[in-house]
C-alpha cells in the first residue's frame, strides 16, 4: 500500500508539473498579447501625432475648412479601419496560438496520463499478486500455527513420557545389578566403538583360578606378543544420584560420600591384583566408570583421588579417557600387522632373489650349450663348405646329367654369426668362460 500510495503522489506530482507548463504557456500568450497592445498604444500615438499635424494643417488652411473637414472623416475613417484591422488580425491570432497551447497541452496531459497509467498498471498487478500471495501465505501460516500447535503438544507429551523413563532409570539403576550391567554393556560398547573385536581383540570375563579363589574381571584386551590389559567396570551411582537430587547446602556432603565410594571400589580392585593372575598383563588394572559425571563428581571434593589410585596401579577411566586407550592398542595392533606383513615380504623377496639365482645359473648353461651348438654347426658348415661342396660342384663340371642322372641344385648353406654374450649382471652368478 505504500508503494502504491508513492506511486500515486508521483503521478500527482507530474499532473502538477504539466498544469505548471500550461501555466507557462499562458503567461507566454499573456506576454504576447501585452507586446500587441503596446503595439496598439504606439499606433494611438501615432495617431495622436496625425491628429497634432491634423491641427496644424488645419491652422495652415484656415481658410479651407470643408477640406479640412473631409480630410479628417477621412483619416478618421481610415484610422478606425485600421485599428479594427489590427484589432481583429490581433484577436484571431491570439485564439489561434491559445488555441494551440490548450492542443498542446490537453495531448501533452492525455500522453503523461497515458503514461503514468502504464507505469501504474504493473504496480497494480503487483499489488494485486502480493494480495493474492498475502492470502496464501495467511492460509498456510493458520495451517503452520496449527501444525505448531499439535507439535508442541506432542513435545510435551514425549517430555513427560521422557520424564517417566528417566524416572524409572534412576529407579532401576539404584540396583546394584542393574548397575553393574549398565557398566558392563557401557564397556563393551567402548571397545566395540574403538573397534576391537569381542573374543579376538578381546574377552569377556576371563577366569584365573587361584589358590584362594577365582578372579573373573569384566575385560581383558589382548596386546601384541601375548600381552593382556585388564578392565573392570564399577559405578558407584547411589550417593551420586542423591547428590543430583538434594538442594545445593545439602549436595556437598552427597558428594564427599560418592567420592568415598569410589575410592572403596579403587581400594578392592587394588586387593586383587589382576597383574599377578594373569600373566602378560602390566602391572595395573583399568577402573572403568560408564559415566564422566560420575568420576569428575568424585574429583570436585577429592582432587588426590587420581593420584592415590595410580600409587594402587589403577587407573581411573571414562568413556572418552577409555576410548584414547584403546585407539592407542588398535594402532599397535595394527603396527604390528604391518610389522608381520613386512617380515612377510621381506621372506618372499629372499625365495624370489633364490630363484631368480637358479633360473639365471640355468640361463648361462643353456647359453653355454648354444654356443657350444653353434661352434659344431659352424664347424660343420665349414667343413661342408671347403670339402663336400667343391666335390659336388665338380661332379657337375664332368656333366653327370650325360647318363640320365637328374641331379638337384645344392643350397647354400651360411655360417651363423657368433653375438657376444652380454655382462652377467651384479649378483647374479655368471657363467665359466
Amino acid at each position: 500500500m505504500i508503494a502504491l500510495v508513492a506511486l500515486l503522489a508521483a503521478a500527482a506530482l507530474a499532473l502538477l508539473v504539466l498544469l505548471a507548463g500550461a501555466r507557462a504557456q499562458a503567461q507566454d500568450l499573456r506576454s504576447t498579447l501585452q507586446a500587441r497592445e503596446a503595439e496598439l498604444r504606439s499606433e494611438r500615438e501615432a495617431r495622436a501625432a496625425a491628429s497634432a499635424a491634423q491641427a496644424a494643417l488645419e491652422a495652415r488652411l484656415e481658410s479651407s475648412e470643408e477640406k479640412q473637414q473631409k480630410l479628417q472623416e477621412t483619416f478618421a475613417a481610415l484610422s478606425r479601419q485600421a485599428l479594427d484591422a489590427n484589432t481583429a488580425h490581433l484577436v484571431q491570432l491570439a485564439d489561434q496560438v491559445v488555441r494551440r497551447a490548450q492542443e498542446s497541452s490537453q495531448a501533452e496531459l492525455d500522453r503523461r496520463a497515458r503514461a503514468v497509467e502504464e507505469i501504474v498498471r504493473p504496480v497494480q498487478e503487483s499489488l494485486g499478486r502480493v494480495d493474492e500471495k498475502i492470502g496464501k501465505l495467511e492460509k498456510a501460516n493458520d495451517v503452520t500455527a496449527a501444525r505448531l500447535v499439535e507439535q508442541v503438544r506432542a513435545l510435551a507429551a514425549q517430555e513427560e513420557k521422557l520424564r517417566d523413563e528417566t524416572a524409572k532409570l534412576a529407579t532401576a539403576l539404584r540396583a546394584p545389578a542393574q548397575r553393574g550391567r549398565w557398566g558392563e554393556t557401557q564397556l563393551r560398547r567402548t571397545l566395540e566403538l574403538a573397534g576391537l573385536r569381542a573374543h579376538i581383540d578381546f574377552d569377556e570375563q576371563p577366569v584365573a583360578q587361584l589358590a584362594d579363589g577365582v578372579l573373573r574381571p569384566d575385560m581383558a584386551v589382548r596386546l601384541p606378543g601375548q600381552k593382556t590389559v585388564l578392565l573392570d567396570s564399577k559405578v558407584p551411582l547411589e550417593a551420586y544420584l542423591r547428590a543430583v537430587e538434594a538442594p545445593e547446602a545439602e549436595r556437598e556432603g552427597f558428594l564427599v560420600a560418592h567420592a568415598a565410594q569410589l575410592r572403596a571400589h579403587v581400594d578392592s580392585l587394588s586387593r586383587k591384583q589382576y597383574w599377578e593372575a594373569f600373566a602378560g598383563s602390566p602391572e595395573m588394572a583399568v577402573l572403568f566408570l560408564p559415566s564422566e559425571g560420575l568420576l569428575a563428581a568424585a574429583l570436585q571434593v577429592d582432587p588426590a583421588l587420581h593420584e592415590e589410585a595410580f600409587a594402587k596401579r589403577i587407573v581411573l577411566a571414562t568413556p572418552a579417557t577409555l576410548l584414547a586407550l584403546l585407539l592407542t592398542i588398535a594402532h599397535v595392533w595394527k603396527q604390528d600387522a604391518i610389522a608381520a606383513n613386512a617380515r612377510e615380504i621381506a621372506n618372499e623377496g629372499r625365495e624370489l632373489h633364490k630363484r631368480i639365482a637358479d633360473l639365471s645359473r640355468h640361463m648361462a648353461k643353456l647359453g653355454r650349450d648354444l654356443e657350444r651348438a653353434l661352434k659344431t654347426y659352424n664347424g660343420a658348415v665349414g667343413s661342408f663348405d671347403s670339402r663336400l661342396l667343391p666335390a659336388a660342384r665338380r661332379f657337375e663340371d664332368l656333366k653327370a646329367s650325360a647318363v640320365d642322372v637328374q641331379l638337384e641344385p645344392l643350397a647354400e648353406v651360411e655360417v651363423l654369426p657368433r653375438s657376444p654374450r652380454p655382462a652377467a649382471d651384479e649378483g647374479l652368478p655368471e657363467e665359466a668362460n
